[in-house]
């Protein structure tokens, strides 16, 4: 697991801000918890569907439920990882999709306003249309699908608040078995003498969750606000990564099947020139934001302790 630098511990040993993470039972939540207890800072966890120990439940589309978690906990920091993220689902399933990711966050939003909370919110680089990447945080958002626009309009209830994070990611992936990631389907497959197909045209930059999590954290408690990318140095189609996961597990490559974006069949519209500039977190940072190489390396060796 990559950790906080810990000269920005050393800096910070002082009692240090309540953090809530909500969908703490999830890849992203679940990073964000690890990191948070590995430095002993105060943090309390929820989860909606897929319980784990120690968290509590939440429906962050439930108001009153939010609000009377927030009045318990009085947190100073909330990081909303909860949303459904399944681009596909969100395409088909539009209602819900915008309850989840829209009407759950501006509750989250309202009670944060009104406990003085600052507001973490993970976004995603589908906030861009794919056209012209990299993209730097100021760069004109433009959505394609209908999962990309609930996080436009999720960025836009957070903004509302003066003492906000947004941080926009990518292609995150992690060991966790529950968990759907790209990198670890391309071990479960390959591993398993499966073809996967891998599509060469859908570009982005692949990002530990740990990494994630720690820099986010480190941004949190230098007090920075805003919008900021927080993703992997390495910017690569979806089809370089699956060779690359596929090397660092002596796998078999010609399992791997480089496809165009259109013969996947996918319901949602992908955007595929993507990638996030990383300069802006980078120049405040640290906790280095890692190369692909290196982040696939850890999964590697975070995969054999499993």
């Amino acid at each position: 697991m990559i950790r906080i630098s810990k000269l920005i511990l050393k800096t910070h040993s002082t009692p240090v801000m309540k953090f809530l993470v909500i969908g703490a039972s999830g890849m992203v939540g679940n990073a964000f918890m690890e990191q948070l207890e590995s430095y002993h800072i105060p943090h309390t966890g929820t989860y909606h569907t897929r319980n784990k120990k120690g968290l509590v439940r939440l429906d962050m589309t439930d108001e009153q439920a939010t609000q009377n978690l927030f009045s318990e906990l009085k947190p100073e920091i909330v990081v909303q990882t909860a949303a459904q993220p399944n681009v596909d689902y969100c395409e088909d399933h539009r209602p819900e999709a915008w309850r989840t990711n829209v009407v759950g966050t501006e509750i989250v939003a309202s009670a944060c306003r009104t406990l003085g909370a600052k507001h973490v919110f993970i976004s995603t680089d589908y906030v861009f249309d794919g056209t012209a990447g990299p993209y730097a945080e100021e760069d004109p958002v433009g959505p394609i699908n209908y999962y990309a626009t609930t996080k436009v309009e999720g960025e836009r209830r957070v903004q509302t608040l003066s003492n906000h994070l947004i941080v926009r990611t990518g292609v995150v992936f992690d060991a966790d078995p529950d968990s759907k990631n790209f990198a670890l389907r391309v071990v479960n497959e390959l591993s398993a003498e499966r073809s996967l197909n891998a599509p060469l045209d859908q570009i982005g930059n692949p990002t530990l969750a740990s990494n994630l999590a720690a820099c986010t954290i480190e941004l949190l408690l230098k007090g920075r606000v805003g919008t900021y990318n927080v993703a992997g140095r390495t910017i690569m189609p979806r089809s370089e990564f699956a060779y690359l996961v596929c090397r660092k597990f002596q796998l078999q490559d010609r399992l791997i099947q480089p496809v165009a974006s259109e013969e996947l069949q996918q319901k949602a519209k992908r955007p595929k020139k993507l990638g996030l500039k990383t300069e802006k977190a980078s120049n405040e940072l640290a906790t280095e934001l890692l190369t692909a190489d290196a982040a696939v390396n850890i999964f590697r060796e975070t995969l054999k302790q499993i």
